[in-house]
């Protein structure tokens, strides 16, 4: 499985608008998908306060601690309102959970975390529009 910084990296090299849903399409995930529908759903908010620094991890590619991939399934501990969610999570053990995800992914896919978080993906073509239309059914 690629790194999700990896799947854009490829997405931004595509040159046609079918082959950037090819691209989309061949990484299909369902973590993958629930990165899309936290970033293009507008119904999906995210709380956490986001720390001021943090150590960008230095392992190369593959060979970190955790990845975007296995994160999506605890990110529910930042979404409002989500009913996984503990209620007696307070924002500074969100704030220093985040960190410890943040300094533990590769710097690339920290970097994805935190456009997430912020729903701010700098990338060209990819939009809702075009996730809908590689991913039928996809709720965003």
């Amino acid at each position: 499985m690629k790194l999700y910084s990896e799947i854009i990296e490829e997405f931004n090299k595509a040159t046609t608008k079918a082959e950037r849903i090819a691209v989309l399409q061949k990484n299909d995930s369902k973590h993958f998908r629930e990165f899309m529908v936290g970033m293009f759903n507008e119904n999906v908010k995210f709380d956490v306060v986001m720390p001021n620094t943090y150590k960008p991890s230095l392992e190369p590619a593959g060979l970190n601690f955790t990845y975007l991939q296995m994160e999506m399934d605890r990110m529910y501990r930042f979404v409002v309102n989500h009913p996984k969610r503990d209620p007696n999570l307070s924002d500074k053990k969100k704030t220093q959970l985040m960190q410890v995800i943040l300094e533990s992914l590769h710097k690339d896919e920290a970097r994805l975390m935190v456009s997430l978080v912020n729903k701010k993906l700098d990338v060209k073509y990819l939009t809702p529009t075009l996730v809908k239309e590689a991913y039928s059914g996809i709720n965003i």
